[in-house]
Order: C-alpha cells, then sequence, then structure tokens
C-alpha cells in the first residue's frame, strides 16, 4: 500500500511540473473590441455617428447610455464634450441643423440632410430672415416655430424630418391667419408680408388716407424661391408704393414723413422700424 502512495504522488507532481513547464507569464491580454466601427468620428465615413443619429431618428439616448448622461464620459470614460463644446453638447441645436461651429445660429444652413443650398425647403430663406434681414429686424424662431426647451421637448423630433410651422409674434399682428403650404413651399396672409388692415377713424393722421382703410397687398411669398430681382421681398411686393388707401407719393417722399426709418432714396435706414406691426411716423 505504501508503494501505491508513493507512485500516486510521484505521478501528480511529475504532471503538476510539466503542465507549469508551459506556462508563459508573457502573454498580452486580448484586447476588448470596441463598439463602434472605425470611421465614428470622421464626417466622410458611411458610419460616421452623425449619420447613425440621424437614421436613429435624432435620438441620443444610446449615446447617453456609454457617455453618460451629459455626455462627459460615462462607463466607457470618453467624453463627447471635447468637440461638442458648445453648451448642451451633443443636444445642442446647433449640431443637427444651422452652424454647428457658431451656437449663435442654430438655423438652416445646415438643413438636416447636410444641405447648405438655399433652394431647398430646409434651407430656403432662413438667413434672411434670422441673420441677413435687410428690410426689417432680424426675427426669431418664435415666429414660426414653437422652440422646443430640449431635444426630446414634444413635438420636436418627428418621423418626417419637417419643422412643423406654428406661427406667433409679428407674423399673426393684427389677429391674422397665415398659413405655410408644404407642397408649394408659399407663405400666406401673413402680416409681415402685408396682410395687414389700417383704419382711418382710428388714425393719428387721418388726412393720408383716401379711404376708410390702407391695406397692403397680403403678398404670396414662395420660401425657396431666388432671384437676382429679389422679387419676393422688393420694396413695393408687400404694399403699393404708397399703400392703397394712402395719398400719392413717390418712394422718395416717403421720408417727409416716416422720418429716420426711410431715406431720401426710398432705402430702410431703421430696420426695427419697419414691418413691426405699428404705424411709425414723424420720428415715432
Amino acid at each position: 500500500m505504501k508503494y501505491i502512495i508513493i507512485f500516486i504522488t510521484a505521478f501528480l507532481t511529475s504532471v503538476i511540473l510539466i503542465s507549469c513547464s508551459d506556462i508563459n507569464e508573457d502573454i498580452t491580454k486580448p484586447e476588448l473590441p470596441g463598439y463602434h466601427e472605425k470611421g465614428i468620428n470622421n464626417p466622410i465615413s458611411d458610419v460616421f455617428h452623425g449619420k447613425i443619429i440621424r437614421d436613429n431618428n435624432w435620438s441620443m439616448k444610446n449615446c447617453a447610455q456609454c457617455h453618460a448622461g451629459d455626455y462627459s464620459g460615462g462607463v466607457v470614460q470618453a467624453s463627447c464634450l471635447t468637440c461638442h463644446t458648445q453648451p448642451n453638447g451633443p443636444e445642442a441645436c446647433n449640431t443637427c441643423h444651422g452652424d454647428f461651429a457658431d451656437p449663435s445660429r442654430i438655423a438652416p444652413p445646415r438643413a438636416l440632410n447636410e444641405s447648405i443650398d438655399k433652394n431647398y425647403p430646409g434651407v430656403g430663406a432662413h438667413v434672411s430672415h434670422l441673420y441677413n434681414n435687410k428690410i426689417g429686424a432680424d426675427i426669431s424662431c418664435s415666429n414660426c416655430h414653437i422652440v422646443p426647451s430640449g431635444l426630446y421637448s414634444e413635438g420636436h423630433l418627428g418621423d418626417d424630418n419637417k419643422a412643423e410651422i406654428n406661427f406667433g409674434a409679428l407674423a399673426i399682428a393684427q389677429g391674422v391667419s397665415p398659413n405655410y403650404n408644404f407642397q408649394n413651399n408659399t407663405c400666406s396672409d401673413t402680416y409681415c408680408h402685408g396682410n395687414f388692415v389700417f383704419y382711418r377713424d382710428s388714425s393719428n393722421s387721418p388726412w393720408i388716407y383716401t379711404a376708410p382703410t390702407m391695406r397692403g397687398n397680403n403678398f404670396l411669398v414662395k420660401w425657396n424661391q431666388f432671384d437676382p430681382s429679389g422679387s419676393q421681398a422688393q420694396c413695393g411686393s408687400c404694399h403699393g408704393i404708397p399703400p392703397l388707401g394712402h395719398q400719392p407719393y413717390t418712394i422718395t417722399e416717403c421720408a417727409n414723413c416716416h422720418t429716420g426709418i426711410v431715406d431720401n432714396l426710398g432705402n430702410i435706414s431703421d430696420r426695427s422700424k419697419h414691418i413691426n406691426g405699428v404705424i411709425n411716423v414723424f420720428g415715432n
């Protein structure tokens, strides 16, 4: 019996020694595969993360699961805020539309599909309304849209990639009911394009009227039509020169009464007092 125990002990010792002789202490640990494909941060790549988010109807909830709710790194310890430096990080307005480099320009161009062509409805006349308005004060987004308080606000993310139109402020001045036609890309019945009426019996200058009312042309404008003449917003399109019901004067005479608002050549000199919902006259 003693010899059997000695034999078994010797056998097991040999097996252990042989097995240990093959151990390599310098074996490199295998790297875990990355969650994202190569090109995730390359804007021209088919797997660029912006395209993935777009195809996911602009939801970033999957991103937040790994990178944290504030995108500061999360469990993967990779911050999104290195590139998305603007307020609200990746959820800033200008991440998906507008100028990514300038958080003050959140309206197109760029459109959701990356277009910067103003003939594309998603771009259209945003610049001439919000940032480079030559005939009136620059308007705010809320004149035509309900501005969401956050990315996931009700009514913000839709499945048709169209921005809902909800006219407000200047567009509905005097209680008018404007309309936007998505099929024709036309804007109609807005105060700002001539759907207005002023009444002689409530005017401080009734002598200037030739009729009980003074009216605009209620001009139908095409949102994405641009031509060299500027026909969509040229002087005389939204109201006559002078408006219907106004004593006859030439455009160079407007400055006689609309002092400081228009110059003697008919150019708007104070944009804040043109297309603002009220009549500004004699310096007021």
